[in-house]
């Protein structure tokens, strides 16, 4: 279950950055109007969507396929993870503005694959006690969005934007390592 938290915290912080900080990013680093910024901030949660959709979609194909919970869950969310850590990096270091934005669309989809696999692991893992793993799993994960949201501002003051989002694709990637040790299908309380 601690695993489970953490991974969910390292999920949190990052898609908290879109959701506090990105238009901002879109007006200072990359020089938007506010009328773009409203457009092309969007983008990326529009994207998020779908992956949020395809998540879930996919890992229960997978599950229905191979009828191994473990790997069903890992694939996606694991996929997901590696995917917003390898986008992130390009998405800061594109010089076109635009192709900056497609590469960050690309990672909140990926960021956003690993929801539903997440949220389906608390009621795999948690049996009877499902709305106890989904708590604090997601306390684990306001704690990240809320630290998320205070740290950016420090960080981009003092470093820039650029160290801000390379901390995003670390935390992607160290959530992708730790989903390696999720198991979905060993309950946390077996009721004899």
């Amino acid at each position: 279950m601690w695993t489970l938290s953490a991974m969910y915290f390292c999920y949190a912080y990052s898609i908290g950055i879109f959701l506090t900080w990105f238009p901002k990013y879109l007006n200072d680093a990359r020089d938007f109007s506010l009328v773009e910024m409203g457009i092309y901030a969007s983008a990326p949660l529009m994207a998020g969507v779908v992956g949020d959709m395809a998540g879930g979609w996919v890992s229960d194909r997978l599950l229905e396929r191979s009828g191994d919970l473990r790997s069903a869950r890992r694939i996606v969310a694991i996929a997901g993870f590696l995917l917003a850590a390898a986008t992130i990096p390009m998405a800061v270091l594109a010089n076109d503005p635009m192709v900056c934005v497609a590469w960050f669309c690309i990672a909140v989809f990926g960021l956003e694959l690993t929801v539903g696999v997440s949220w389906a692991v608390t009621l795999d893992i948690g049996g009877s006690f499902a709305g106890s793993v989904s708590a604090v799993m997601n306390t684990f994960g306001n704690i990240g969005g809320a630290l998320a949201s205070v740290a950016t501002g420090y960080i981009v003051a003092h470093s820039g934007w650029n160290p801000a989002f390379f901390i995003l694709a670390i935390l992607s990637f160290v959530a992708a390592m730790l989903f390696l040790r999720i198991d979905a299908a060993t309950p946390l309380h077996r009721v004899d």
